[in-house]
This record gives C-alpha cells, structure tokens and sequence, in this order.
C-alpha cells in the first residue's frame, strides 16, 4: 500500500517562450550535457571540470553516475565521482535528542547543515578536489550538501536533483532510502518517518532553500527515467509566470480508518486504496503540476513558494508570518465510514514550548460539503460535562480497551450541508461519520501532518491492525473547559452575515473570530461575481456546482472543478468567477484579514 495517491488532476498550463538549451528531457540528455561540458572546458581551460550533483534525500544517484561513467570511458575522459555524504558526522544523538521525549511527535532540530558535517572533512575534500582537477577531465561531487557556501565557489556549475515528497516517501516503500549522516547503512526513511520530519528535513529545505538562488540547473527527478533539466533561468522564468495567475497545488490521498468513498469514486482513484478518507494541501508536502508546452513538470510548492513569496502572498502576509504559507487544506471523507477520535488541538505557546515549533496557533474549521443519514459534528463540551470524569473514562480506555459513552462528555450537533464551524486551538471536536468535509485550517508547523492529540478513538484497531496512540496529557493541558454547548452554539456556528450582493449573486461571512487568524467567506451566484484580491491571497473552494472559470482581468484563468481549491495570488487584484453549469455556485473563499 502506498503511503500518498494522487489523481491526474491539477495541472496548470504555463505559457513561457523559451529556448531549447534551457529544457533538457532524459538522463541521456542530462549525461550528454555534462559530458559535452567536461570537452569544452578541457579544452578551453586545460584542467578538469568540476560540478556539483547537490539534491534532496532519496535521488537514486548511481542511476546517474553510472551512465556518465559509461559515456566518460566512450570519449575517453578521465572522470571520477566523490560522495559527499563522507563530510557528514552522524545524526543518531540529535535524532534521539529530538525523538526521545515523544512517541507520537518530536522536537524541531533548529540547525543548520553546517552544524551536522565534519569540517575537516569538508576542507579534506576540497584539497582532494583541487589536486585532482588537475589531472582529470571530469570531477562530479554528489550528494544532499554538495553545494554547501564553503565549497559553492570551487564548482564550474550547480545542479539541483529536486524530488517531490510523494515521491520521496512513495519511493522509500520499494527501495532504501537512508538519513543523512548514515552512509547508506542504519535506519530508513520508512522505518521512521517522525525523523524526517523534525531532523532531516529541517536540514535539507534550509539548504535547498539557499542553493536554488545558486544553482545553474535545476532537475525534476520524480522518474530518474523521466528527469527534466531546467536552466536556473527558465526557473524562475516559470514559476514567476505561474504566480501571477489563479493556479491548484496538487491534492495528495492516502486511506484512514475512519475513511469513506466518495473522493475515491469522484476523482477515480485506484481501486487498491482501502478508502479514500482524506486528501491534503499541505505547504511542505504538496507539489505543483506545470505544464509548459509538452513538458510536464512536477515542482515542491514550497519551491514555488519561496520563489515569488510577496507575488503569492501579498506584502501584508508575507511580512506577518515570515514568508510561510499560513493554511492548511484537509477533505476529510467520511460517507459511509467512521468517526475521527475525538480530540483537540495546541495554541502556539504550548507548540513552542513543548514541540519548538513556530509560536503560531493551530486552528481548524469544518466546512460541511456533503452528508448522509446520521451525520454530526462534535464541538465543544457538553454544558454538564465532568472534565475530571471524562479524563478518567478516557484514561481507563486507553489502559483496558474498554469502550464508554464519550457523549456524556462531548457535544454533538447534527449537520446538514453548508454549516460552517470554527474550531479554535483548544476546542474538543471531531468530524463525525458519514460526512463530507471541507477542513480550513491555520497552521504553520515543520511537522507537517500537525499536532492532533487524541482523546478518545473507539478502541479501534488502525488499518495495520495496530491501536492509534492516545495523547491524554497533552490533549487535557491544552483543552478548553469552558467551551460547552451553549457557548460553542453562540460563538463557533455563526450565522451568515450578508457583506454584499446584486442581481444574481452574494457574498456573506460565514466565520471570523478574533483569536483566528483569518477569516472564511462564501460567494454565491447564477451567473457571475467580482471579486478583488486587494493584496492578500484567496483560496477558493468550489462546493456546490460543476464547474466555474476563475479569470483574472488581465491574464489567464482556471476552469475549478467540484469540490477542488484554488490559490488566487494576491498580486491578481481583480478577477471573475463564472458559472460554467447549470443552477446556483457557491464556492468558500478563505484569506487572512
């Protein structure tokens, strides 16, 4: 079973005139080039070439050393390949030091790639590297770090080997992927993803956060078969292209327990998955399908992201949250499946303090897309619940497996499409069965999935037949005990508030709070609406209707489909939304105030 599914879905249509020197397609390619290079400059500069092979974790490089090699002996180059990974000291102690305290979550290492390789190591191999670049034709140091500052000025050229998350994690199911620091032998990636997140990770986007401003090529290795070369030029060329137009961050799948099959059936996904019980937009996780004539790229959105920071988010939000993309999108599947635990979420001090994360809040919203009989939202206590009480109900299950009557304690409201509800850090809740939900979420966390403590899980057994954990000390330290019933109905379902409206179309207000960070609107309309990005981002979900065009006044547009999102760039300011289908559209658009 595969760890993330995707769907041939979201593919944005970039048109960028470019030169064919630019955009290479194939390993062949990517070797021929190289080799070529290695010609002319011994040639021109009688000394060996020298590039940098940098990239991400998972790229399969003996699938590109070995071709080189081969073509090396053919035109009769002397070359010779270094792996830098021998410049790194081990990560075990800073892995347990991060792991240890948690079974379930982690702290954040806040190092940097300096801080975890040997320096004399480092300086060893550019002695090496000097000495030997004068008796070869070709020199190539490979491997996540290459480019490091201190090096970066001894390479004739940089290129980046980049991989997509779902490919990555995919990947480490059928081959071995290991951490930095371990030199190809100890733990896999797959054996413990929570490393990943809090360590490696940490590492790896800090470094490539630095080396795409350096690097000469750029190189989409999803299929090392398939890779694209891209010049730093038409890099940045496309994704600046991209961001100043309506465009989709490709949705990631993947089954849960409580998982239903209506995604499965609307986006046609493969019959092996279980259920089709969520799908994500996760800024570090998801990626950016482009297609640039008959190239089909695949790019991380946090590349796309740093890229055009103020173009996509807009001055205000850019210099609020640091250049982070502040949500976090969950369709939450549950028509004809099961309940989510119960549980609850931290505010930001708790996050800081307990897992270093950002001291940002994590706050999340239902948006009711789709229902079947019995659906319901739990929010809230109940006015006369006993916290003590329920804490020990919750305790005694996780110890004895025992069921209890968790509806004694946590309040439930039936649901019916088009409710909206606020879930601010704090609150006990959870999406109940045989729902369809839109999930908005505020959240800006290095551990991607986030920060959910679980309460109470129906002493069900996972996919994998194991029980999910339990997280009562953390769950009962931040949980709210004056959230109850008759508060949670005043204060966490709002009733639209008209903003404005005109023949045919309206737009309300349907959730805003002062201690969430944005806010959630829903456009309604026969034909048509205006809209204005005023300089802050638009996310823009279609949930009742076929199928709309979003089409800013200047420039290109993007036909939305049901129940898919869209980014509207806060660099677009004016655009459109019109009605493609038949009857009323109503699409929830959510942005920071």
């Amino acid at each position: 079973m595969k760890i993330y599914y995707s769907a041939d879905e979201a593919e944005n249509v970039v048109n960028v005139e470019f030169d064919e020197v630019d955009l290479k397609q194939g390993i062949e390619n990517l070797v021929k080039y190289i080799i070529e290079s290695a010609k002319i400059h011994k040639t021109n500069r009688k000394r060996a070439c020298l590039f940098a092979l940098d990239g991400y974790l998972g790229i399969e490089w003996e699938r590109v050393l070995k071709p080189l090699e081969e073509l090396s002996e053919v035109e009769d180059l002397k070359m010779k390949a270094i792996d830098f990974s021998q410049c790194y000291k081990s990560l075990d102690k800073i892995a347990q030091k991060c792991l240890s305290k948690e079974k379930s979550f982690g702290y954040v290492y806040s190092g940097k790639i300096i801080d975890v390789l040997d320096k004399r190591s480092v300086k060893k191999l550019k002695k090496d590297a000097e000495k030997l670049r004068k008796t070869l034709d070709l020199l190539v140091i490979f491997g996540p770090g290459t480019a490091i500052p201190l090096l970066r000025r001894l390479y004739d050229k940089i290129f980046y080997f980049d991989i997509t998350r779902e490919s990555l994690f995919n990947a480490s199911l059928v081959r071995p992927i290991y951490f930095l620091g371990s030199k190809n032998r100890g733990q896999l990636l797959n054996q413990n993803f929570r490393r990943f997140y809090y360590v490696d990770s940490q590492i790896l986007d800090k470094h490539k956060r630095r080396v795409l401003k350096y690097m000469d090529w750029y190189v989409e290795c999803n299929n090392v078969k398939e890779v694209k070369m891209i010049s730093r030029r038409l890099y940045y060329r496309i994704l600046s292209r991209l961001a100043e137009k309506p465009f989709r961050i490709k949705p990631l799948y993947y089954p849960v327990v409580w998982g239903g099959n209506f995604l499965k059936k609307i986006k046609r996904l493969p019959e092996e998955m279980p259920n089709s019980g969520q799908a994500c937009i996760v800024p570090d996780e998801n990626s950016v399908k482009i297609r640039l004539g008959s190239v089909l790229l695949e790019i991380p959105f946090q590349n796309v992201l740093w890229a055009n920071r103020k173009k996509i988010l807009g001055e205000y939000v850019d210099r609020k949250f640091n250049g982070a993309f502040p949500f976090v999108y969950w369709y939450d599947d549950q028509i004809d499946g099961g309940h989510m635990a119960i549980q609850v979420h931290p505010n930001g001090k708790y996050l800081k303090k307990h897992f270093n994360e950002r001291q940002i809040r994590q706050d999340e919203s239902y948006y009711i897309i789709s229902t079947g009989p019995g659906a319901k939202t739990y929010l809230g206590l109940q006015d006369d619940a006993d916290v003590k009480e329920f804490y020990m109900k919750a305790r005694e299950s996780e110890r004895t497996g025992k069921r209890f009557d968790y509806e004694k304690y946590v309040n439930y409201i039936w649901t019916k499409p088009g409710d909206y509800f606020l879930i601010p850090a704090g609150t006990v809740h959870a999406s109940g069965r045989n729902q369809f939900v839109l999930e908005i979420d505020f959240e800006i966390c290095a551990y991607s999935p986030g920060y959910t403590f679980h309460i109470y899980d129906y002493v069900r057994p996972d996919l994998d037949g194991s029980l999910r954990p339990i997280h009562l000390k953390h769950a009962f330290n931040v949980l709210k005990k004056n959230r109850r019933r008759k508060w949670v109905l005043a204060n966490l379902a709002q009733q639209p508030k008209l903003l404005r409206s005109g023949d045919g179309w309206a737009e309300y207000l349907i959730g805003k709070r002062r201690d969430i960070c944005f806010e959630t609107r829903r456009l309604e309309f026969s034909k048509s609406i205006e809209d204005n990005t005023n300089g802050r981002f638009h996310l823009l979900t279609l949930v009742e209707g076929e199928r709309v065009l979003v089409k800013p006044k200047k420039g290109e547009g993007y036909v939305l489909e049901f129940p898919d999102t869209l980014i509207v760039p806060a660099c677009v300011g004016e655009y459109m939304i019109e009605n493609l289908g038949e009857g009323m559209c109503k699409v929830v658009k959510a942005l920071i105030p």
